[in-house]
């Protein structure tokens, strides 16, 4: 690649970037005399607030984030002239950082925001966690933006910026013509509340690239998507909706894309070709940069064609250093983060891990079912353990644990239901469990964030009967639920909306909370003032051989994730 890369650089263009949106036109300004160009283009995403490389929840060193990253793309800029920077999307929300400057400072520019300025990004896709916190918190990150947000398959009433989101772009880069087209998933109906998307509706990808690639293919030399979306198909018990993921479609069906930067799935992908389209993926949080080099050679009639493509991975490690400049720009935002991370809320008798709480009963998911039930005044509630990381000392407990008790912006909603209906997403969560007896007596996957717990009725999960028919025992004040038995069932609108696969559809929502779940929390134990220490011991699994191996694998993995 580099051999290529040093043979074209006599040829090379004099290098300028200007970019037109849809309907606007750039006047030719290819030289003469090139006969030959190399891009390159960089590709993050699913950065999730990460700017610093630090895990929020431990206070540890974490090798990702866009400090780090910043340093690669430095690098790649120093030895290559032509170079776009470029992001998939879900930007700005996953972090403590990312969630304190959407919701409780909210007059300074959005950090994520300001560090990607800063860095020179070209173009971004928007991402489904991009309306998290609301269209104002949306549209305020576009303002603040130099460079644009972009998805094709948006249907909008908004005609003006910051509201409107515009399809693509097309930037001339030493005398070729750049189209970046963005898409984001569809599926974002399916898992976020109407009000964060007012005004906005989301098309299958595949459907619009039909009309929408061939418009830009003949104002472009070179097509490149940015998408929040994946490759399909993904594992059967992972929870995803119709088109959600259509990169794999995208790139069989529609011609005319020479490079795709996918996003959304978190999954790495260094290099993949489908029907002669490059597709790669960076890792999440910015524990890698994507980095495609592209080869383009100009006909005799002043029209390119792309002669080469490779892409990698670029992996952030303890030898790539954060990049001064963004540290200092993030350095009172993280200063701000940490004191209100650090802030005590309440005492815990004694240390309570997240490691297997999952497939066992456990106190800090009954926690999260306690203030359920409570803030949503109902008799029964379904949650489940979030991150399986979350860790509550013995003794002082701050902010910072709780928040990785509840690590989403999810809202609390009281849903009313009967009997047979609570029975039908109980044997929902069993069947992501795997069945008993695991092959050569190892558990082959430990569940996942969408294996969600029940409390306010006590039930027994046997892991030896088919999917559908695992939920043996289900009784609700001492009595077998009845199937028209109506109850009052606490839930997170993710779960609610179909997150998780789950069917609550058209179920009369009874109570809405103003405040997310997590604030709910901090609340409560600021209120209480003590963490419960002992568990419910309202549900099980069987057989115990099963929960046994799920244990030791579930430690295996931790150990094995703390290791240096």
């Amino acid at each position: 690649m580099w051999t290529r890369a040093a043979l074209f650089v006599l040829f090379l263009a004099p290098v300028y970037s200007r970019s037109a949106l849809p309907g606007q036109s750039l006047p030719s300004q290819v030289s003469s005399h090139s006969a030959a160009v190399h891009i390159t283009l960089l590709g993050t995403t699913d950065m999730h607030g990460h700017i610093e490389p630090l895990d929020y929840y431990s206070g540890k060193p974490a090798q990702l984030g866009l400090a780090k990253i910043a340093t690669l793309v430095r690098r790649v800029r120093a030895e290559q002239p032509n170079v776009l920077l470029l992001d998939s999307g879900d930007t700005i929300q996953g972090t403590p950082l990312a969630y304190y400057f959407a919701r409780k400072d909210t007059d300074k520019p959005n950090p994520m925001i300001l560090a990607m300025n800063a860095l020179g990004y070209d173009a971004a896709a928007v991402g489904n966690h991009e309306f998290n916190f609301g269209l104002d918190v949306l549209w305020k990150v576009k303002r603040e933006a130099r460079f644009p947000i972009l998805a094709a398959n948006v249907k909008q009433q908004y005609d003006k910026p910051p509201q409107r989101v515009e399809p693509y772009i097309i930037k001339e880069i030493a005398g070729v013509r750049v189209a970046i087209v963005g898409f984001v998933t569809p599926a974002i109906p399916h898992v976020e509340l109407h009000a964060n998307y007012r005004g906005y509706e989301f098309e299958p990808i595949v459907d619009t690239a039909r009309r929408v690639i061939p418009e830009v293919r003949k104002r472009a030399d070179l097509v490149v998507v940015v998408a929040h979306s994946g490759l399909a198909p993904v594992p059967a018990w992972t929870d995803e909706s119709p088109g959600e993921n259509a990169m794999k479609e995208l790139a069989e069906q529609v011609p005319g894309i020479d490079v795709i930067l996918i996003g959304h799935t978190h999954n790495e992908v260094p290099e993949r070709i489908i029907n002669g389209v490059l597709l790669t993926q960076a890792k999440n949080s910015g524990a890698s940069l994507a980095r495609v080099d592209l080869d383009l050679e100009r006909f005799a009639s002043g029209a390119w064609r792309v002669a080469a493509k490779h892409s990698v991975v670029l992996p952030i490690t303890e030898q790539v250093p954060a990049d001064p400049e963004i540290v200092q720009l993030a350095a009172p935002y993280e200063q701000a983060t940490q004191a209100y991370l650090d802030a005590a809320v309440a005492t815990s008798p004694k240390e309570l891990r997240g490691t297997t709480a999952r497939f066992e009963d456990e106190p800090l998911v009954d926690l999260i079912h306690t203030v359920q039930m409570e803030a949503g005044h109902a008799d029964v509630s379904l949650a489940g353990m979030l991150y399986t990381g979350s860790r509550l000392p013995q003794g002082r407990v701050s902010i910072r644990q709780v928040a990785s008790l509840y690590v989403y912006e999810n809202y609390l909603y009281t849903v009313e239901m009967t009997g047979a209906r609570l029975r039908a997403a109980l044997e929902h969560s069993a069947s992501m469990l795997p069945a008993w007896p695991f092959p050569g007596g190892q558990a082959p996957r430990l569940p996942d964030f969408n294996v969600d717990s029940v409390a306010g009725v006590n039930y027994t999960i046997d892991l030896r009967l088919p999917a559908g028919h695992r939920v043996t025992r289900l009784e609700y004040k001492g009595k077998p639920l009845a199937d028209d038995q109506k109850l009052r069932v606490a839930m997170n609108n993710y779960r609610y909306s179909g997150g998780g696969g789950y069917d609550f559809k058209g179920l009369p929502i009874v109570y809405r909370s103003t405040e997310e779940i997590r604030d709910l929390l901090i609340a409560h134990l600021t209120r209480t003032g003590v963490v419960p220490d002992a568990a419910n011991e309202n549900w099980r699994i069987e057989p115990p051989e099963a929960v046994e191996s799920l244990r030791r694998k579930a430690v295996e993995q931790e150990q094995s994730a703390a290791l240096p």
